[in-house]
């Protein structure tokens, strides 16, 4: 299913679809590290998951040793690698983690819009909107 939300204004001109029913149960950073059981999010409070490991700091760095617990690593650009998976981390204009993203096989993008639905996107579609920029990629052999 096709979607305009006036929160990402680029999708309207770009692939936004819908890929799954609303769900609470886990969020974008979750499922950009594939795993749709828990919220992460390292929140001062500590009410959603975050690996002990990892300061629990609403900062870019925190977000990327996330990732780099599943073997990550900083690359240059979202472009699709063959034998690569990749992930974009999102950032407002101030610089704190707002989102992030995981390539597919296909080189389109897949993310879950907070409470609600899972989405399949291009990069495009989402800049200059609600979550701000892609800041870093990251990327980890399949």
């Amino acid at each position: 299913m096709k979607l305009n939300f006036p929160n990402f204004p680029n999708s309207i001109n770009e692939p936004f679809l819908l890929t799954s029913p609303k769900t609470t149960h886990y969020n974008c950073i979750a499922w950009a590290y594939e795993d749709n059981s828990k919220w992460y999010w390292p929140d001062a409070n500590g009410f959603a998951f975050w690996p002990s490991e990892i300061p629990r700091e609403e900062n870019l760095n925190s977000f990327i040793e996330l990732f780099k617990l599943k073997n990550y690593e900083i690359c240059e650009n979202g472009q699709l690698e063959i034998g690569f998976i990749k992930i974009a981390i999102y950032c407002n204009k101030e610089g704190s983690p707002t989102h992030a993203a995981r390539q597919l096989p296909n080189g389109f993008w897949t993310s879950k819009l907070g409470m609600f639905f899972d989405v399949s996107h291009t990069l495009f579609s989402m800049e200059n909107g609600e979550y701000g920029n892609v800041a870093v990629f990251m990327k980890r052999i399949l």
